[in-house]
């Protein structure tokens, strides 16, 4: 069962970091805009984040009842952990001095709702299921 959920996770993930990439990149070159950064690294980070999260808490609440009842405080210290990463890995676009536009601020935020997004169902269902 444990097997099938952690394929389960890559799967959704993979589905997610394929068809958010190439639409993302489809409507960007329909609407001719081209940014300073690269999208693909964006969408990589997102999804390598995103399935090292779900899996560590799917590992941590089928092995480890210690840790089960914080699963929740657990998260919110891995989102800080996500963000200060995604900070460090991204510096150069994110600190360069270069004013953003809105279309580039925004192409940097999707891919990080379109994966918060999933990482709350995941977890909150991984919670649910501990309670």
């Amino acid at each position: 069962m444990l097997t099938k959920r952690l394929v389960t996770y890559f799967v959704i993930i993979a589905a997610l970091f394929l068809l958010g990439y190439f639409i993302h990149t489809a409507v960007l070159s329909s609407l001719e805009i081209e940014h300073p950064f690269s999208l693909l690294n964006i969408y990589l980070f997102q999804s390598i984040a995103t399935l090292v999260i779900c899996v560590g808490f799917e590992l941590i609440a089928s092995f480890s009842k210690r840790f089960s009842d914080q699963l929740g405080f657990i998260y919110l210290a891995t989102m800080i952990g996500k963000i200060g990463m995604f900070c460090l890995v991204f510096k150069n676009t994110l600190f360069s001095g270069v004013v953003l536009s809105k279309a580039e601020s925004l192409s940097l935020l999707i891919p990080i709702f379109i994966y918060l997004i999933y990482e709350v169902i995941a977890i909150t269902k991984i919670l649910n299921r501990n309670a």
